[in-house]
């Protein structure tokens, strides 16, 4: 999942698609969130955090060649595509989703790095930190869509995230320097990428980008798609950058085709793995 984010944040699609007879699915925390440890206080790379997927891939015995559908949002897109220079062979599909290449140094915006600081530091209040999370993850016009008498989306969202963020324990300083700087540090040149291009092949790649994202610009998922030959691009109008719970259906039967096109592209192996 996405920078500082748990695993929580698949539930939806952990729901759909872990009561599926053929699907096996796979979510973690990423070092530094969750459930996983943060180790000493310093930066992380996503090289290094692709390195960890390996290692729980091979300890689960996930190691057969052209069994993954990796899906990786934002922080975890950029791990997913070192992960893609570590273990080409094994995946089936790789889908980059709000996430960039790391090409162009480029920060957030000062109301978002504030926002990061002040929930990072504990500097609020936990549900004052929910709040500002979700107004940077979901554009306001969808936010202030009303649900019921009195109610909006942000109201409904404020009570999801508040079921599952702060489960099993909130994340250390430690944790969220470490991912910040991962995030921050990325970069994955295009001779990288053509190369995720031309080992995957002729596995199914896929960018996935909202147009209204004000943490990853659209603009940085059009140039990754634009150095990912051969890789398809898909557009979600009007959507901010946690596209997975914005249009939960949506992305579900998005998720759904992608891993229909990367079996059919190795129709000689039936089985495959949801990552």
């Amino acid at each position: 999942m996405g920078l500082n984010f748990k695993c929580s944040a698949w539930s939806a699609q952990v729901h759909h698609f872990g009561r599926k007879p053929d699907h096996a699915v796979l979510v973690f925390d990423n070092r530094g969130v969750g459930n996983s440890d943060c180790g000493a206080f310093e930066a992380y790379k996503t090289s290094e955090m692709a390195k960890d997927t390996v290692d729980l891939l091979n300890f689960l015995n996930w190691d057969q060649d052209r069994s993954l559908h990796v899906f990786g949002v934002s922080l975890g897109g950029m791990i997913s595509q070192e992960l893609s220079l570590l273990i080409p062979t094994r995946i089936k599909s790789l889908t980059l989703i709000s996430t960039r290449s790391g090409d162009t140094f480029e920060l957030p915006s000062t109301t978002i790095l504030k926002t990061f600081f002040k929930v990072s530091t504990k500097s609020v209040k936990y549900e004052q930190g929910i709040d500002l999370m979700i107004d940077f993850l979901f554009p306001a016009a969808y936010l202030n869509h009303p649900t019921a008498e009195g109610q909006t989306r942000k109201d409904d969202l404020r009570k999801y995230f508040s079921s599952w963020h702060n489960v099993p324990r909130r994340q250390s300083p430690a944790g969220a320097f470490g991912q910040l700087c991962a995030a921050f540090g990325h970069h994955c040149s295009d001779s990288q990428l053509e190369k995720i291009s031309r080992d995957l092949s002729p596995a199914k790649i896929a960018v996935v980008l909202g147009d209204r994202d004000e943490l990853i610009h659209a603009v940085r998922s059009l140039q990754l798609q634009d150095r990912l030959p051969g890789s398809e691009l898909v557009v979600f109008k009007d959507g901010g950058h946690a596209l997975s719970c914005q249009f939960r259906e949506d992305f579900n039967a998005l998720m759904e085709r992608i891993m229909t096109e990367g079996n059919q592209a190795f129709s000689n192996d039936d089985k495959h793995h949801c990552a």
